[in-house]
């Protein structure tokens, strides 16, 4: 995306075993202070927006369909997850290769990387717009606190 500078950062991603997983992905970064509105009233300001450009790998494993003997893999092989991100998840600015092992990544990365480089992801939007012209605009936008 050459509009938007684009930095690489590490996604914490909490997977259903309560296991870090962790990606990472080229985005657009930016520190900001915005103030967002839950439907209940309650209140939250982001410290950065990310926009990851990567659409069609958020979220989703791949599979592939061995219809040939010269794939070495059984048939419908599992070829692994693409990336993924949810709110709660951790951000850190930068490529870093840290394994998580505790219950408080924010606090033990924050220490490491410092507050300033360390986000928990508050929000996530998709924005899929459906113009072939447009395609290259679509990404997903995170608030981070």
């Amino acid at each position: 995306m050459n509009d938007f500078p684009m930095q690489k950062i590490t996604i914490y991603h909490k997977n259903e075993k309560s296991e870090y997983e962790r990606y990472e992905k080229e985005a657009s970064f930016r520190n900001t202070s915005m103030l967002n509105r839950e439907k209940y009233g309650f209140n939250s300001t982001d410290k950065a927006l990310i926009r990851i450009f990567d659409v069609q790998g958020y979220n989703k494993s791949i599979y592939i369909k061995n219809n040939s003997a010269t794939l070495n893999c059984p048939l419908n092989c599992f070829l692994g997850e693409t990336w993924k991100i949810q709110k709660g998840d951790v951000i850190v600015n930068g490529i870093v290769k840290d394994k998580i092992e505790t219950t408080a990544p924010t606090t033990e990365l924050s220490k490491k990387y410092g507050k300033e480089n360390v986000f928990k992801v508050n929000s996530i939007n998709i924005l899929i717009y459906n113009d072939n012209d447009l395609e290259e605009l679509n990404h997903v936008k995170l608030g981070c606190i």
